[in-house]
This record gives structure tokens, sequence and C-alpha cells, in this order.
């Protein structure tokens, strides 16, 4: 007779979700946005209009938050240094 496995049941709260890594890129017709946390990816794609609302929302919250709890204190990353050199086109 099998022996049943003890179950674990892990409730998360869906508003803490960790954002670890986020990647973006567009194109003439597309925003392209992948967000992971842990060890889970989600990609979401946004037509430019769409794109432009997501930040004005996000503009909008983010300040309201800093009128209530004070400057959010932050940077972009640093973007990787290539470790070549660049194209030498012609001779």
């Amino acid at each position: 007779m099998e022996k049943e496995q003890p179950q674990i049941q892990i409730n998360v709260d869906p508003n803490s979700y960790m954002i670890t890594m986020m990647n973006m890129g567009f194109d003439e017709e597309l925003f392209h946005f992948m967000i992971t946390s842990a060890n889970q990816g989600r990609q979401f794609t946004a037509t430019p209009k769409h794109a432009k609302r997501i930040y004005l929302l996000l503009k909008q919250q983010i300040e309201a938050y800093e009128k209530k709890y004070g400057e959010i204190k932050t940077q972009l990353p640093e973007r990787p240094k290539s470790t070549t050199e660049e194209p030498k086109i012609g001779f």
C-alpha cells in the first residue's frame, strides 16, 4: 500500500507578485514586454497607443504613491557593456 504524499497548500497574495526581471522591446506595430518572477515568466504585447496608456496609468499611480509616502529613489540599471568591438564596415 502506497503512502499518501502530504500536500502543502500555499496562499499567495496576487498583489505581491515580485518582478525579478523585465525586458521590453518594440517594433513599428507592437511593444513587447517579458516579465519574470522567480521561475515564472509572462509575455505581453501592446499597440503603441495601449503602451502609452499603460505608461500614463503607471505615472499617475506612482505620483499618487509618492504624494502619500514620499519620493521613490531609483534609476534604470546600467546596460551591460558589449565585449565585442563595433563592426567595422568597409575597408
